[in-house]
């Protein structure tokens, strides 16, 4: 009995710990903060592809929601499977690629200009990568297969061309995070509630995108708190936000567009920092979870360097590898975790 309650101690640090760093990606449901297939500023236009690998033992299948971008909710979309893409007919999706079925252990599978391929062109947000053993996802109740294991990573870049009008591109890898990688305002005391950006700038030769994905149950919106500070550690600006259910919203030059900054006024080496305040909602057990990114973009050439969202406490190796010096944060939030889920994909109803 010892061993078992120390082998799940170990594993509630671990969960804990890897959202202390994300070093570990592995997950049935994995978010890929943003994707796209669309015009942006200073004559851009952004294409994503996407990388799947099975890492789990056994053949599976795939599914995708892409939550578009806008800043609504996404409830309705989300809920309809005629949305979805996934890997077989038979399962109800609307969009359907037969790459994304019987994938075999240790393979992986790429999507190129993903978005636009399945959801069309002018189009933006996250994209819900789902993992389940082959030929079962509507074998369960409700529907969704077994869970299996992924990792994903993707590209997002700019595609243009060259004076002599050949293919040009610059791009930014941005991985997929695992679903326990996010946010949340219950865990503020031992600070994940909160993530902190480094090299935001906003000047004449660069601007920056900061988006959000609200990753909570179908019912939970999000308070969300934005605190802009320069170089020396002086406040510039502190804002609030609401995010609304399955909400994916970007603020390209986020400076001057969410925190209201003058665009007359140069932004360099600051820092910037979001923090859940607090949810709101009906669920029965709400699961407030957000997920942030952040793009420096270089204006001239439309190069981008992502900024993936990290928490700044440490990872307990001894407790993670060895199972010793578990930290009491671990202990206290044994029930929490242990009731914790994510979100279902959808399915025919």
């Amino acid at each position: 009995m010892k061993v078992a309650v120390r082998s799940l101690v170990v594993l509630i640090a671990m969960v804990a710990a890897t959202r202390g760093w994300t070093m570990f990606r592995a997950a049935d449901l994995v978010i890929v903060p943003v994707a796209a297939s669309t015009a942006g500023l200073q004559n851009s236009t952004w294409k994503s592809d996407i990388e799947i690998l099975n890492v789990d033992t056994v053949a599976i299948d795939v599914s995708i929601v892409l939550l578009p971008s806008g800043g609504g909710t996404n409830i309705y979309w989300y809920n309809d499977i005629e949305n979805a893409l996934g890997g077989r007919e038979s399962d109800g999706f609307g969009h359907v690629d037969e790459k994304l079925k019987d994938i075999q252990p240790g393979r992986a599978v790429v999507l190129e200009n993903v978005v636009q391929q399945v959801w069309g062109d002018n189009i933006k947000g996250a994209l819900l990568v789902w993992a389940y053993e082959a030929n079962t996802f509507s074998t369960t109740t409700p529907p969704g297969g077994v869970p299996r294991k992924v990792v994903v990573t993707s590209r997002t870049f700019d595609y243009s061309t060259t004076s002599d009008n050949l293919p040009m591109t610059y791009g930014q890898q941005i991985p997929g995070l695992p679903w326990y990688d996010y946010l949340d305002p219950n865990l503020k005391d031992i600070g994940l509630d909160h993530v902190t950006f480094t090299g935001i700038r906003e000047d004449d030769n660069f601007r920056t995108a900061l988006g959000l994905v609200n990753v909570s149950d179908v019912l939970t919106s999000l308070n969300v708190k934005f605190t802009l500070k320069a170089s020396d550690g002086t406040l510039l600006k502190e804002v609030t936000d609401a995010i609304a259910p399955l909400a994916h919203i970007q603020y390209d030059e986020v400076v001057s567009s969410l925190l209201g900054v003058s665009s007359t006024e140069d932004v360099t080496d600051a820092t910037l920092t979001v923090t859940v305040t607090g949810w709101y909602g009906t669920a029965a057990e709400p699961t407030p979870a957000l997920i942030t990114y952040v793009s420096r973009i270089d204006d001239r050439t439309n190069d981008p360097v992502y900024r993936e969202q990290t928490f700044d406490n440490e990872l307990p190796w001894d407790c993670v590898f060895n199972g010793n010096s578990c930290p009491s944060a671990s202990l206290r939030l044994l029930p929490q975790l242990a009731k914790r889920r994510h979100l279902a994909p959808p399915f025919r109803h």
